[in-house]
């Protein structure tokens, strides 16, 4: 059975490494969390309080996105205010992230 949890998982991580590099935010949103839903029933208590904290601000950006915007990436909004350059520090730590936690998964 844990064999199964951290193949599943390194697919998921795999598929999260592919949607960061694309900026896709619902899919990599629903990834993360099936990712933490997984190590939270299957009760690795430490891959999941690590995946938790990057579920919860996929949710808390995608909640954050003002009505009437294109998504989390509108890209009028990125030129007018200069938010580039945080949006793509964003997704370095992202993609770092999962790049840990695809070799976490691999060595499991």
């Amino acid at each position: 059975m844990e064999a199964a949890v951290f193949i599943l998982s390194l697919v998921d991580c795999c598929a999260l490494i592919f949607l960061s590099v694309y900026f896709w935010v619902i899919p990599e949103m629903i990834a993360q969390a099936l990712a933490t839903v997984l190590m939270l029933v299957s009760m690795h208590w430490f891959v999941f309080l690590l995946n938790l904290p990057v579920a919860s601000w996929n949710v808390y950006r995608y909640m954050k996105v003002p009505m009437g915007n294109m998504g989390v990436y509108d890209p009028t909004e990125i030129h007018n205010r200069g938010q580039l350059k945080s949006h793509m520090k964003e997704s370095m730590i992202k993609l770092g992230f999962h790049l840990l936690c695809f070799f976490i998964y691999l060595y499991r």
